[in-house]
């Protein structure tokens, strides 16, 4: 396997698991470029609409709701240059509710075109009609008794369109086609961690290790290339000399909520770093908590990788998932033996049941095995244990970790060359992601795949 870019490393991500020279080229060059739509756990994949038909993208579509009336409604939310959060926002700002109350399956990429499902209290909507909306469309709406939770979707099917690639355009389609028959590593992506700022996992270990302090540190201070001259001269300065004040506020921009919340508190409560991380909250302070955890997930599949050990069957020691439902800590799963290894093989080999390996946390077993060894030598250079994923005092940093898919395939994989653009349509179950098929045609640097 070749070895992965300089700063992909950093995140955990350490090989690329195909070993032909990459394209290159740029996606998004137009939110068109990358084209997202759920797939239902009916298996169903939503559509897109053509935005030209529809004026511009403004208001809902809809405004019967079909079924008897019942608690929640459900409907398909397409969006164009706007997160799921963004679009969560806008909907409980216009019906008036608060936030939580938008519930969606799962979230969806900013810079693309996406479908998919999301739910409302019904009480609230007959005012979807009425709400102001801009690149934003809402149809098929109907009743419901349960509203739309994580995870209730079987995956996503993406078209992405590549430009200005290197390779010659049949080289690239032969290469494309391929993946459809290799295992690749399931790594959590760079979108986890951020690529600007790449340091939520680095939060997430703070977090984790009860250092507040340096938790918000990480946040204020931590530099990047991409932002302004500015913003880096002001994170520099106070790395030097912490001292928070209102001429901050004037340099940290808005989109920056949650700095400028901990720098408004640290104002009023010098060194309460604490409290002040604190005013996070708390899904976005689990958001730090999980990208560590992935972090961790990441390492432990490339070192399964440079072990050499299988990517899609089990040895003895590994643990099986049943496909296509939602695992946590508690979960049942099955532990390979010597005994139970064929009949495991027989499980991976009927489509029914995926090999894993442990999003670390608190309930993690580690039953004797190469794999538990490998992790508790990951754990031990990090100076971490599982037991420090326990934070019975606040919830958001509690996590029990899990069992996670080793490697993934492209379904239903189509691939298509027009001169030299290469364009290229599969389906991922839940808990994988685009950027693992997009690093292995690319094998460029992250800034050219967000």
């Amino acid at each position: 396997m070749k070895e992965a870019n300089p700063f992909e490393k950093t995140l955990g991500i350490e090989l690329y698991s195909t070993d032909f020279p990459g394209m290159n080229g740029r996606i998004k060059s137009c939110y068109e470029d990358f084209i997202v739509t759920e797939i239902s756990p009916e298996e169903r994949t939503l559509r897109i609409k053509n935005m030209e038909t529809l004026n511009d993208w403004h208001g809902a579509i809809d405004t019967l709701i079909e079924g008897e009336r019942d608690r929640f409604v459900r409907f398909i939310m397409q969006k164009s240059g706007l997160s799921t959060m963004d679009v969560a926002h806008i909907l409980a700002s216009e019906l008036n509710i608060p936030r939580h109350l938008i519930n969606y399956a799962g979230l969806k990429d900013k810079r693309a075109v996406t479908a998919q499902f999301m739910s409302i209290p019904a009480s609230s909507a007959e005012m979807l009609p009425k709400c102001r909306l801009s690149r934003i469309l809402i149809r098929e709406m109907e009743y419901t008794h349960h509203p739309v939770n994580i995870g209730d979707l079987w995956g996503n099917r993406f078209k992405i369109h590549f430009r200005e690639i290197d390779s010659p355009i049949e080289e690239a389609m032969e290469h494309a086609s391929s993946l459809s028959t290799t295992p690749l590593l399931n790594y959590f992506g760079v979108q986890r961690f951020g690529v600007t700022r790449p340091f939520t996992h680095r939060v997430g270990k703070a977090l984790i290790n009860r250092d507040y302090e340096k938790a918000v540190m990480i946040m204020l201070t931590e530099t990047s290339k991409y932002e302004p001259v500015e913003l880096t001269e002001t994170r520099t300065k106070l790395a030097e000399d912490f001292t928070p004040s209102e001429e901050l506020l004037d340099v940290f921009p808005k989109s920056q909520r949650y700095e400028r919340r901990i720098i408004k508190h640290l104002i009023k409560h010098p060194n309460d770093f604490k409290r002040a991380i604190l005013k996070i909250p708390p899904r976005i302070l689990t958001i730090f908590i999980h990208a560590y955890q992935s972090y961790l997930f990441n390492r432990l599949i490339s070192q399964r990788a440079r072990n050499e050990m299988p990517l899609e069957f089990p040895i003895v020691g590994d643990f099986l998932i049943r496909l296509d439902t939602t695992h946590s800590g508690r979960d049942s799963w099955i532990f390979v033996t010597e005994r139970k290894l064929e009949s495991c093989m027989d499980l991976i080999a009927s489509g029914e049941y995926g090999l894993a390996m442990p999003i670390p946390g608190y309930a993690t077993k580690t039953p004797p095995s190469e794999q538990t060894d490998m992790l508790k030598t990951l754990l031990k250079s990090e100076q971490i244990s599982l037991i420090a994923f326990r934070n019975p005092e606040h919830r958001s940093l509690n996590s029990p970790g899990g069992l996670h898919l080793l490697s993934v395939h492209p379904l239903q994989l189509n691939v298509e060359g027009v001169d030299n653009q290469l364009i290229l349509e599969f389906s991922l179950r839940k808990g994988s992601y685009a950027t693992i098929v997009m690093r292995e045609l690319m094998k460029n640097h992250p800034i050219n795949r967000v």
